[in-house]
């Protein structure tokens, strides 16, 4: 990691724990800003860079934890958002994923554990892993896709992914509008190209299709001779 303490902003609707939190991270070389305040964290992240989230499910103020995420996630998709609440619930969970997040613990909690999450996630995204990695989560038309749990997110509905499924679709969207070459496609994700492998490939492509096909602004295009484009479409202009 970077040799500057790294920056934590810790948005905490509990002033007390917020407190103790801050004591013990600064314990651990992190330098933390507090705030209570959904609204108001977001006019500090936009103020300041920092290295990682932690943030509260239940904020005071205009918005929620899971409105705040939605929100930085519109122009940062590399800052880690590590979500923090008191229910073990897995439909939460999933919302939070699907908002933005990138991990989630649940209250009460050690300092231990709670250090070991932050640990790893700074790890994952310094900015050399970055830029050789594509991203994990990814947006496009309703869709938000989260790549780690292979959960395809819309406003109606989470839809789950297999793995093959999953990576291909990862490339796609990480190459919006943008052919990938059919060969490229075969080569990372089945490990080679080859007329068997080809065919199994166009029957995902043809999963794929029919997951996203409540979008109407969106669909898997085939390019001749070519390989495969993801395109979207400009709501606005349908």
């Amino acid at each position: 990691m970077s040799n500057h303490n790294p920056t934590i902003l810790l948005i905490e609707s509990d002033l007390e724990l917020g407190s103790m939190l801050i004591d013990s991270l600064e314990l651990k070389n992190y330098s933390v800003d507090l705030e209570n305040r959904g609204d108001r964290a977001l006019q500090l992240f936009q103020a300041a860079k920092y290295d990682l989230i932690l943030l509260d499910v239940a904020l005071s103020g205009l918005i929620n934890g899971f409105e705040f995420a939605k929100t930085i996630r519109k122009t940062d998709y590399s800052t880690p958002i590590l979500f923090m609440s008191d229910k073990n619930d897995d439909n939460e969970k999933i919302h939070a994923y699907c908002s933005g997040g990138d991990d989630y613990i649940v209250k009460p909690f050690t300092i231990t554990e709670l250090s070991l999450r932050i640990y790893a996630l700074l790890k994952r995204s310094r900015p050399l892993q970055v830029k050789q990695e594509l991203p994990e989560t990814l947006r496009f038309g309703n869709f938000t896709f989260d790549y780690p749990n292979r959960l395809l997110c819309s406003p109606s509905d989470n839809v789950p992914l297999t793995k093959k499924e999953a990576d291909v679709l990862r490339m796609l969207a990480s190459n919006l509008n943008k052919v990938v070459k059919r060969e490229k496609v075969l080569t990372d994700v089945w490990g080679e190209n080859d007329y068997f492998m080809g065919r199994s490939m166009d029957v995902y492509i043809a999963r794929l299709r029919k997951k996203l096909a409540q979008d109407k602004n969106i669909s898997i295009v085939n390019v001749h001779r070519m390989g495969f484009k993801l395109e979207v479409l400009d709501a606005t202009t349908t």
